[in-house]
Parts: structure tokens; sequence; C-alpha cells
């Protein structure tokens, strides 16, 4: 059941990223929906089952709307759910900070991420300037996107996680 709120979410993530984001947005800063979608689900899930939901939605979003190749978001929401990963089950569930903190990190290291891909195809920029005018930005409205996803994922996907752990540990059924 997990699966069906993973891509349900995925989906609304990415119909918030590519249509309601590109017409409100602040200065043109947009937080990434997909990205703490996929950061929430691997502290909730774990990194094997994030990183997979990340690679997955990450190429559908290159072959969608990429513009700079194949397999770069890909790479980029993969390691997000695979960090995100690294505190499953290592914090309260009720815990705020970690998610908030790790969605930050991570938006923050993709839009560097896509910065030097960027730098490498032949793009011309600011690093400074983007920086301040882009990526800090972007980055606190991903983290402060967090708060609401991880409340609305939790309660789903920590009761699919449980009834998957009861059953893969011969628990009650």
């Amino acid at each position: 059941m997990y699966r069906l709120y993973a891509a349900i979410s995925i989906i609304i993530g990415m119909y918030l990223d590519s249509v309601l984001f590109a017409k409100v947005n602040i200065a043109g800063v947009v937080p990434d929906c997909v990205l703490v979608v996929i950061v929430c689900m691997g502290i909730q899930l774990g990194a094997t089952e994030a990183a997979a939901v990340g690679c997955a939605a990450g190429l559908v979003i290159d072959i969608l709307f990429g513009k700079a190749g194949v397999g770069i978001n890909a790479i980029a929401y993969m390691v997000a759910g695979s960090v995100g990963g690294i505190f499953y089950k290592k914090y309260f569930a009720d815990n705020m900070i970690i998610p908030v903190l790790t969605v930050g990190v991570c938006a923050f290291l993709k839009e560097n991420l896509m910065a030097i891909l960027t730098r490498m195809v032949g793009g011309r920029f600011s690093y400074f300037g983007m920086l301040i005018t882009y990526m800090v930005p972007s980055a606190l409205m991903s983290a402060a996107l967090c708060i609401p996803v991880h409340a609305l994922l939790k309660p789903r996907l920590m009761l699919s996680a449980k009834k998957r752990y009861d059953r893969s540990a011969g628990g009650i059924k």
C-alpha cells in the first residue's frame, strides 16, 4: 500500500513543481516538492525504497522536462532518498528538525549539482549571484515545505511501514 502512497505523492509533487509553482513563485524561486517528498519517504521508509522511488521519479522528470540530459535528476533524487534514509529508525518520529534540515541540505546540494552541470555544458552565470538569489532561498523554501508534507505523509507511511515490518518479522499479521 505504501507504493500507492509513494506514487500518488510523487505525482502530486510533480504537478506542484511543474504547474502550480511555475505560475506562483516568489521572485522566480520555487521549492522542490518532489525532493521534499523523496526525503520524507527516506526518513519514513528507509534508504533503499526512497532511492528507488527517487531514481524512478528523476527519470520521469528528466524524460518529461529535462533539457540537460536523461539521468541528472534521477541521480540527484536517488542521492536525496539515500540521505533521507540515513535517519530511518534513528530519531523520534515526531521530531520535525531532522526532516527539515535534511531537505534543506539536499535541496542546496541538488541546486549546486545542477549549477555545476550547467557550467559544464557551457552555461554562463555568476555563481555567487545564483547562490544568493536562487540556491539558498530555494533550499529554505523546500525546507519550509517539508513541515506540512512530512506531517501529511507520516501517518500513512508509518502505518504501511509498520505492517510491512510486522509481516517480515513474523509478528502479528
